[in-house]
């Protein structure tokens, strides 16, 4: 394994300020305690170790797609690795809100005589939806911008050209629920040029680094995803969310998801926890305890 590059993406970055790179010399992700391609393929799940939700897809696509996996242009393999989004990692908290993508390319990769662009990052809180810009090159908005989404023509769907799943009318099987066509799995691909500018609700952080994994996944890209849960204007914790991303050919979707609110950060345990401690002591003193 060895570091290509480091490319910082976006400004506009949360208050830390950008990390001198994302990935160090031996591949693994700073700050989050993991490597990508070192754990086996699985389904969103929580690590009570690391305190993160995530979804590993390595060649692996949650679609049944024509053709099978690991031809262009679906996810995996030799030929279809330009289009796989490996893992998804996030890291929730009451300050501050992260998403970790691993993917074969980014923002874009030519195959098949089209480009094909990545999507923004999708996240679902408690029913609503909302849109995270991951570049200007497909839609022309600024990046880390978080747009709130409250109808269908505030984001675009697949790409409308050749070997797009764009229009595909065939049920396939599918991790996600029931059976669907492959362009209702996938749903948003990015957020719209025209959505109105009052939509958005603040600015986040997009970081990206790229590094040589070996074979295939030499040139591997990590892209890191930081917002400030309160520009969302929640009322309290999420009960649900989910984050979701796909290529705009509709090749190969990743999503993670939860259904608990997220873990409270040391400082907030504590206080949690003084709260209840003073709330003792005063009902024992008063003689109710």
């Amino acid at each position: 394994m060895r570091r290509t590059l480091v490319a910082a993406l976006t400004v506009h970055l949360l208050a830390g300020g950008a990390l001198a790179g994302l990935v160090d010399d031996s591949g693994h992700v700073t700050g989050w305690g993991v490597a990508p391609f070192t754990r086996p393929n699985q389904a969103s799940t929580y690590d009570d170790g690391l305190g993160l939700w995530m979804t590993i897809q390595n060649d692996y696509a949650p679609l049944d797609y024509p053709g099978g996996v690991g031809y262009q242009p679906s996810p995996g393999g030799s030929t279809g690795e330009g289009f796989d989004l490996e893992e998804m990692y996030v890291r929730p908290g009451e300050n501050q809100v992260q998403v970790l993508l691993v993917a074969s390319n980014y923002p874009s990769t030519e195959a098949v005589g089209n480009t094909w662009y990545l999507g923004d990052l999708m996240i679902t809180v408690d029913d609503q939806d909302f849109g995270i810009v991951t570049s200007d090159a497909y839609q022309g908005l600024a990046p880390g911008s978080v747009y709130r989404l409250d109808a269908d023509g505030d984001v675009v769907g697949l790409h409308d050209q050749s070997r797009s799943y764009y229009g595909d009318t065939r049920l396939r099987a599918n991790d996600y629920g029931p059976d669907a066509t492959i362009p209702h799995i996938v749903g948003a691909l990015a957020v719209s040029a025209d959505i109105d500018t009052e939509q958005r609700v603040g600015t986040g952080g997009v970081l990206a680094d790229v590094f040589d994994y070996g074979g295939v996944e030499d040139g591997t890209h990590l892209l890191q995803y930081t917002f400030d849960p309160s520009i969302l204007e929640l009322d309290a914790l999420p009960q649900e969310w989910s984050a979701q991303m796909t290529w705009g050919c509709g090749n190969d979707v990743i999503r993670v998801h939860g259904d608990r609110p997220p873990i409270p950060e040391p400082a907030t345990f504590a206080m949690l926890l003084l709260g209840v401690g003073m709330t003792w002591w005063a009902r024992r003193r008063s003689g109710h305890g």
